[in-house]
């Protein structure tokens, strides 16, 4: 018994100096953001502000492009999960509820695709967006991200599926229950733990996503945000609009995962059994 108390508190102990090495940046930044640009430079340093200001939130919302970029990743998270988690749960019941000819082919060849890098994508995808004349728009880059979401939200929503007990489907179908009733009435509620996963992850990684923004999004107009950040470099570095602009960039998905967290371990066992 001592040998195992002991070595929870050393997993608590190593555990507790992680978060605190993880979440010391995050802390300074946060405060940085509150300083005026003397004070950020000031010697010797303060964690706290000694002077509050909302300056620099103030020019982050006052200059009409980091207005811009905000809007463009809120409007391509939005609309990218949304549509990514629609067609995941769609697909992933037809997998697992709907058998047919090919299944496991198209399965496997869907599997195949997580193996790809997404660099070998970008030529082609820049190409195609530039013919339809989609460059610098926010459908280039909702259209790219659900297509890379899609190949692992599908195998997500497929384990959550075939977690739910036959005997229910059969019930339903008794009960003259079409296949569409079926899936938005009684699976999709059962299948809670597998789209709250798969809206958060879609949430980090579409809020997160800079390769794909880059090339399709060359200019400032249809830039998201964290192709936006760059943008602060100029002579000088401006660390308390800087620091604004990463509190801002980073509190949407510390929103979802807080909002949803007690989801998540569910819905990667769940997948971890059944995928």
């Amino acid at each position: 018994m001592s040998r195992s108390r002991a070595a929870r508190w050393v997993i608590q102990i190593v555990l507790l100096l992680l978060s605190i090495g993880f979440l010391a940046p995050l802390v300074y930044i946060f405060f940085s953001s509150f300083k005026g640009p003397t004070e950020i430079f000031a010697v010797p340093q303060s964690i706290l502000p000694r002077e509050w200001t909302l300056e620099n939130y103030l020019r982050v919302f006052g200059e009409g492009r980091f207005s811009t970029f905000y809007w463009n990743s809120v409007v391509i998270t939005v609309a990218g999960v949304a549509i990514t988690t629609v067609v995941a749960s769609l697909a992933g019941y037809g997998f697992a509820k709907l058998p047919f000819r090919g299944q496991s082919v198209l399965l496997w060849l869907i599997v195949a695709t997580l193996t790809v890098p997404l660099v070998i994508f970008l030529v082609p995808m820049f190409l195609m967006a530039n013919a339809a004349g989609l460059l610098n728009t926010q459908l280039a880059l909702i259209v790219t991200n659900v297509a890379v979401h899609l190949p692992f939200t599908i195998l997500i929503m497929r384990a959550s599926f075939l977690a739910i007990p036959r005997e229910i489907e059969e019930s339903a179908t008794m009960d003259g229950a079409g296949v569409f009733r079926q899936w938005w009435s009684i699976m999709l509620p059962m299948a809670r733990n597998g789209i709250v996963l798969t809206v958060i992850m879609t949430t980090y990684t579409t809020w997160g996503e800079y390769t794909l923004a880059k090339t399709l999004s060359p200019n400032p107009g249809g830039m998201p945000l964290t192709v936006g950040l760059t943008l602060l470099k100029s002579e000088t570095w401006e660390f308390g609009l800087l620091g604004a602009v990463i509190v801002l960039a980073v509190l949407p998905p510390i929103i979802v995962f807080v909002v949803f967290q007690r989801y998540i371990v569910a819905g990667v066992a769940q997948g971890a059994i059944k995928g």
